[in-house]
């Protein structure tokens, strides 16, 4: 009985390796560093350097592509978040340090940090679509390119016929 057990769990195991995908499965992790996020793709539980990322992706060339603006606004967004952070420490400074006239503080704090503010709110929204553009590019490898919803019950679609009896819209019913 063991054996016959150990069998069959076996040949599943080798059936499940047979029938796997031929291309890696691949999912998107976000990390926060210090000054923005860390967009990670696994394969597995294996974390690809961006070379190999786009190695994998080059298979889909809509894929890659979205992976590339993907890149590039993390580097915009990277150096967004160090002006920010640079602006920080400007009206921090400003605020800190000792003052001679009061005319100069407002001259140049509200200035530094009005830019401080919207630098961070342009960083943020673009963090959120480098995690965004990464994503789909990973779905759109992962799954293909799929126009429209996602069907998962074929056989049970509302545009096939559900009954075998049809119900007259005048007259009788009738079973044939």
């Amino acid at each position: 009985m063991r054996k016959l057990f150990l069998g069959v769990f076996f040949g599943m195991l080798i059936q499940t390796n047979v029938l796997a995908q031929d291309y890696p499965f691949l999912r998107v992790e976000t990390k926060r560093n210090i000054l923005t996020q860390k967009v990670e793709v696994f394969e597995g539980s294996k974390s690809l350097r961006k070379q190999d990322v786009m190695l994998i992706l080059s298979e889909d060339p809509e894929a890659l592509a979205l992976y590339q603006k993907s890149l590039r606004r993390q580097k915009i967004n990277t150096a967004l978040s160090v002006l920010n952070v640079g602006l920080f420490a400007g009206s921090t400074f400003l605020v800190i340090s000792p003052q001679s006239q009061s005319s100069t503080f407002s001259n140049l704090f509200w200035p530094i940090t009005l830019g401080t503010l919207g630098v961070g709110i342009v960083s943020g929204i673009l963090s959120g679509d480098v995690r965004n553009l990464t994503r789909e590019a990973v779905d759109l490898y992962n799954f293909g390119n799929q126009n429209g919803p996602l069907v998962y019950f074929q056989e049970n679609r509302i545009d096939q016929q559900i009954f075998s009896f049809k119900i007259p819209l005048s007259g009788k019913p009738s079973l044939f």
